[in-house]
This record gives structure tokens, sequence and C-alpha cells, in this order.
């Protein structure tokens, strides 16, 4: 018992790392939604499509940015 909470002491940090990783990483799925809402508008004649679209560039690319640059950032402030 006393090696399972010891392991869940040394885990802690990596599950907080692994959450904040995820959390960086659900934006994604909204884009791919928006993405294909888009899609769907352009397909439909209806011109909101595009700016659906560019949205969801713009979401993708703020995305990326923080899963790339920031997430490493802040990783290196929680290790000593």
């Amino acid at each position: 018992m006393a090696d399972r909470e010891h392991s869940s002491d040394t885990d802690a940090p990596r599950s907080a790392e692994a959450r904040l990783l995820f959390w960086l990483k659900v934006p994604y799925v909204a884009d791919v939604a928006l993405v294909i809402i888009g899609a769907a508008l352009l397909f439909a004649d209806n011109a909101v499509g595009w700016w659906v679209l560019v949205f969801a560039a713009i979401r993708a690319v703020i995305g990326t940015i923080a899963l790339f640059w920031l997430y490493p950032r802040i990783r290196s402030r929680r290790r000593p």
C-alpha cells in the first residue's frame, strides 16, 4: 500500500502535465467541427462558410502556437 501512495506522489507532476497537454489539444477537435460546418455551409452556397473556415484557421494557428511554444515554457518552469 505504501508503494502505491509513493508512486502516485511521483506521478502527480506527470499527470498535471498530461492534463495541460490534453487541454491544449482539445481545441483541435473544435477546429475540425468548425471546418465541417464551414464546408457544409459552402456546399449549401452560403458565403458565411468562408468566414467559419477563416475563424477555424485562426484558431488552429493560435492553438499550434500554444501547443509548441507555450507548453514547453510552462513545463520547464515547473521542473526544478
